[in-house]
């Protein structure tokens, strides 16, 4: 992952008159949790707009990206396009865990961003009510009804009932 695309110069900020500027971040990167993972083609897309504050300076704005999700119910992968809103403080005292650190005259938004984007995610994927590993009635015996319209598929623990001696098999 390129850091050039992630460090912003900042001076013009920093001075008595400064004023307001939007800046465009795009990168593709490999961010990970769980069962999601932000996927790097297309690139993550941030619109930003740096503004000064005192001792420091605050960003707003929106950043769109795709992600691969795996169903934690089915397991099924899926592309979705998503986007978050960003809101972050960077200051030089440094003195709480809410803000990010500014030194100098450059700030580097990838942890912001990665924060962001992670926090923006739910917590458990699934692939909506039409997931195959949902149960659709309370009456569904997972183990031994057929699950699929077809009917092709069985309960894995079908196959066990041949290991039973035949007198022990229910007539």
């Amino acid at each position: 992952m390129s850091q050039g695309s992630f460090l912003l110069n900042v001076s013009d900020l920093l001075g008595n008159r400064a004023s307001s500027r939007p800046v465009k971040v795009t990168e593709s990167v490999d961010w990970k949790v769980a069962m999601m993972e932000v996927f790097p083609d297309p690139p993550l897309e941030a619109d930003l707009v740096l503004h000064p504050v005192s001792g420091g300076v605050a960003i707003t704005g929106r950043v769109r990206f795709t992600t691969k999700d795996t169903c934690s119910r089915c397991l099924k992968e899926t592309l979705t396009d998503r986007d978050a809103s960003i809101g972050a403080l960077f200051d030089t005292s440094n003195e709480d865990d809410e803000t990010y650190p500014l030194e100098g005259h450059e700030i580097d938004v990838s942890q912001m961003l990665r924060d962001e984007v992670l926090l923006s995610l739910p917590i458990i994927e699934d692939c909506g009510d039409d997931c195959p590993g949902v149960v659709s009635t309370a009456q569904t015996e997972l183990n031994t009804d057929l699950s699929g319209d077809d009917g092709s598929s069985r309960s894995p623990f079908a196959v066990l009932k041949d290991l039973l001696e035949p007198e022990e098999k229910e007539e």
